[in-house]
């Protein structure tokens, strides 16, 4: 009896090696929940010449460009309701106007499910969701997955599988058709159809 006491005291683990598993799940766990996107909540300037380092403007071939859009940027305007700077889009004409931010995401796990979410997509005028398109997108690969906005100010959240090239690209798109000529004057039009975006997070899925 006296030598199986001993043996079951000597399997117990120390407090040190206790203490050790306990920063080893510590670590693993803070390491699920690493934020994987520079500028998510639009603190920093932006645009940025390179999308691995944080918010490009890109402007669809033949759709749009500079002179299409009043604002393409940063604005307080857009921000969640804690304050800040969100990203924004509103175009300058009732016209056809396509552009968005994108920013790449590198050195990550292929095969590993990644998890992507905004607090605030929302367009600010419901009279014209059918001439705009607004919603935020994960490309990695051949694969993607996109998630719509509409004029509720709410969360959205999408998951996409990394692929073999370990970057999943994220986009917050903005595409609007010409608007139809009625009453309302046309610069009038151009601010209703704005739309916002804030505090965007890629994380691997836990």
């Amino acid at each position: 009896m006296k030598n199986k006491l001993l043996a079951s005291f000597r399997s117990r683990p120390s407090v040190g090696e206790l203490l050790l598993g306990l920063a080893f799940l510590f670590c693993a766990s803070a390491g699920a929940q690493t934020e994987l996107l520079k500028n998510g909540t639009f603190s920093d300037p932006f645009p940025v010449s390179d999308p691995t380092a944080g918010w490009q403007l890109v402007f669809w071939e033949g759709r749009g460009g500079p002179a299409d859009f009043a604002i393409a940027g940063p604005s307080n305007e857009a921000s969640s309701p804690g304050g800040g700077r969100g990203a924004h889009f509103r175009a300058s004409h009732p016209g056809p106007a396509w552009a968005y931010f994108k920013q790449v995401a590198t050195n990550l796990t292929q095969g590993a499910s990644y998890t992507l979410t905004i607090q605030k997509m929302r367009v600010l005028d419901a009279n014209h969701l059918a001439q705009l398109s607004i919603y935020m997108a994960a490309v990695s690969g051949s694969t993607s997955n996109f998630v719509s906005g509409t004029e509720t100010n709410i969360p959205y959240s999408l998951s996409i599988t990394c692929s073999a090239t370990r970057q999943i690209e994220v986009q917050l798109q903005y595409n609007k058709k010409t608007i139809p000529t009625d009453d309302t004057p046309d610069d009038f039009k151009s601010i209703e159809t704005g739309a916002h975006y804030d505090e965007v997070s890629l994380k691997l899925t836990p």
